[in-house]
C-alpha cells in the first residue's frame, strides 16, 4: 500500500516502522508479510534516481580509497540493488569464527533468499587441492525496486512511504515510541512497537551516530558504533598462460563434480581453505580467474620466454595455441575488522541539518600478504600439473611498492554483532544493545566479511529478523 499522505496513517500504530527500502528492508517486510503482520516502509528517495536527493548521501574518504560515496550508494525506492551488480555466493562456516551465530542459523532462510533473488543456480564449494577450493558466484537479475513495487503497492500489510526522510526517534527511557520524519516540507510523528535501521552499511552507523548524539538517554554513545568499518578491496594481482586440456585433466582427476565451461562463462573462482588460512595466519581472498583467447605479442609471452623457455617451446613447437589461454587474476579479499577504519560523524551536515560523514579507511600489509599467499599456493598447483604458468605483480612481494584497490561497493560493519556493548552494536537478533525495540539490518552488522558478495547473506540476515519479530509479535 502505498501513502501519499501521511496523515491518514498517524492513528496507526504500527508493530514494525522500516526505514530503508533496499534488499534488507523489504526482504524483512515480505517476511513479515506472509504472517500478516503490518509494516511500514519509509524510504527517503522516490522511485526514480535524483541528483539532488543523492546530496544527503555525500561523505569524506579518509586514506586510501578516493571513491565518491554519493556513486557507490543510491537513495531511491531499492536502494542500491538498482545498480548491484547481481552477484552473489553465501559465506562459509568458517566466516563466522568470531560471530555470535553459525552459518546453520542462516542456511534455513536459503530457499527463500533464492526465491526473493530469482537464483537458479545452486551454490558449490568444491576442493581444488588440499589447500584450495573452487566455487560459483550464481547471478541475481533483480532490482529490488522493480521487482517488488506492484506487489508492495497491492499489499495489505506492507505500507510505504516514499519521499520520507528519518530526521530522529522519541523515546521513553529505553522504548522507542516513534520516529520523526519530514515528508513534503511537514515533520510527522509516527509511532510503532520495533524500529528497525535498513538504510546501508555506511547510513546505518550514521543515522545510529546521530541518534546517540541526539539522544545519550536512548543510545550509549559507548558502543562502538561506526567502529570496525571494512570493505572488500578488488585489484589486480596476476595473469599467466593455461593449457586447458591439462586444466580439465587435472579437475578430472580432483573429482570436481561442477567443472567450468570456459564456451559459456570464461571465468572460474578460487578461495582458500580453511586450514590453510590458520596455517599461514591470513584472512581469505577470492581469486577472479578470467579466460581469454591467447596474444602471441602479449608481454607476458616475453616474460615466459626467459622463465619458462621449456614450456614455450613446447606451446610453441605443438602448434597448441588454439588449445592454449591467457589468464588475468584479480581478487577480492577478505579485511580484518581494523580499529583505524572506522565511520564518525562530520560537520558538515545535510538538509534535513543531520551531519554527514567521514569514513577512515586503510588497506594493510595482511591482505597484501594473504593475496600473495593464496595465489602463490594456485600457481605451484599450476606448475606441477603443467597447467600453466602464472606472473604475480611485483607489489605482492615489495611492501614499499604502493598498488591501487577499488573499495566502495561492499560497505561493511559500523553496527557489527556480538555479545555486549562494548565489543558490539547488535545482538545475535539484530536488536540494539541496551535498547528494547531497535534493530538494524543489512550488511553494517557483519563481524567479518569473508570474501563473499554481501547481498545473499544481507536478505538471509532480513528474513532471519522477519521469522524473530514474527515470533514475539505471536507472544505478544
Amino acid at each position: 500500500m502505498i501513502v501519499n499522505n501521511i496523515s491518514k496513517i498517524l492513528n496507526k500504530n504500527f508493530y514494525v516502522i522500516i526505514i530503508g527500502s533496499g534488499p534488507a528492508g523489504i526482504s524483512t517486510a515480505l517476511q513479515l508479510e506472509k504472517k500478516k503482520i503490518n509494516s511500514l516502509i519509509i524510504e527517503a528517495g522516490s522511485l526514480e534516481y535524483n541528483s539532488e536527493t543523492q546530496n544527503y548521501l555525500k561523505g569524506e574518504v579518509i586514506g586510501d580509497n578516493s571513491s565518491n560515496l554519493e556513486v557507490t550508494r543510491v537513495r531511491k525506492f531499492g536502494g542500491t540493488s538498482s545498480i548491484w551488480g547481481g552477484n552473489c555466493n553465501p559465506m562459509l562456516d568458517y566466516d563466522f569464527k568470531n560471530w555470535p551465530i553459525k552459518k546453520k542459523d542462516l542456511d534455513q532462510y536459503s530457499e527463500e533468499a533464492n526465491e526473493i533473488l530469482n537464483l537458479k543456480e545452486k551454490f558449490y564449494n568444491e576442493s581444488f587441492n588440499n589447500n584450495l577450493n573452487i566455487y560459483n558466484l550464481a547471478w541475481s537479475n533483480v532490482k529490488f525496486g522493480e521487482k517488488y513495487f506492484e506487489k508492495i503497492k497491492n499489499s495489505k500489510n506492507i505500507y510505504l512511504s516514499l519521499d520520507t526522510n528519518f530526521i530522529n526517534f522519541t523515546n521513553e527511557g529505553k522504548n522507542i515510541r516513534s520516529v520523526i520524519c519530514k515528508k513534503n516540507n511537514q515533520k510527522f510523528e509516527i509511532f510503532g512497537k520495533n524500529f528497525i535501521l535498513s538504510c546501508g552499511g555506511i547510513e546505518n552507523s550514521r543515522l545510529l551516530l546521530w541518534s546517540s548524539v541526539s539522544n545519550e538517554e536512548l543510545i550509549d554513545p559507548k558502543m562502538p558504533i561506526g567502529k570496525y568499518y571494512m570493505n572488500h578491496p578488488y585489484h589486480t594481482i596476476g595473469e599467466g598462460i593455461v593449457d586447458t586440456n591439462n586444466f580439465f585433466s587435472f579437475l578430472k582427476s580432483s573429482k570436481i563434480n561442477n567443472k567450468p565451461i570456459l564456451t559459456c562463462n570464461k571465468n572460474i573462482y578460487i578461495s582458500a581453505k580453511k586450514n590453510f588460512l590458520e596455517n599461514n595466519k591470513i584472512s581469505n581472498s577470492g581469486l577472479y580467474i578470467e579466460f581469454r583467447d591467447i596474444n602471441e605479442n602479449n608481454n607476458l609471452f616475453k616474460q615466459l620466454r626467459c622463465i619458462a623457455p621449456k614450456f614455450i617451446k613446447n606451446l610453441y613447437d605443438q602448434i597448441k595455441i588454439k588449445k592454449f589461454y591467457e589468464i588475468s587474476i584479480a581478487t577480492l579479499q577478505e579485511q580484518e575488522p581494523y580499529d583505524y577504519n572506522y565511520i564518525e560523524l562530520s560537520d558538515k551536515k545535510d538538509p534535513n541539518n543531520i551531519p554527514l560523514i567521514k569514513v577512515f579507511w586503510k588497506k594493510s600489509k595482511f591482505e597484501r600478504k594473504s593475496a600473495r599467499l593464496i595465489t602463490e599456493e594456485l600457481s605451484n598447483i599450476f606448475l606441477n600439473e603443467e597447467i600453466g604458468r602464472l606472473s604475480l605483480e611485483e607489489y605482492l612481494y615489495k611492501d614499499d611498492i604502493s598498488y591501487e584497490v577499488t573499495a566502495g561497493n561492499h560497505q561493511l560493519g559500523g553496527t557489527r554483532m556480538g555479545l555486549n556493548a562494548s565489543d558490539s552494536v547488535v545482538d545475535k537478533n539484530l536488536k540494539v544493545h541496551k535498547v528494547n525495540n531497535l534493530f538494524i539490518n543489512g550488511s553494517s552488522i557483519f563481524r567479518t566479511g569473508g570474501h563473499c558478495h554481501p547481498t545473499y547473506t544481507i536478505v538471509q540476515f532480513a528474513l532471519r529478523l522477519g521469522d524473530h519479530l514474527s515470533k514475539a509479535y505471536n507472544i505478544s
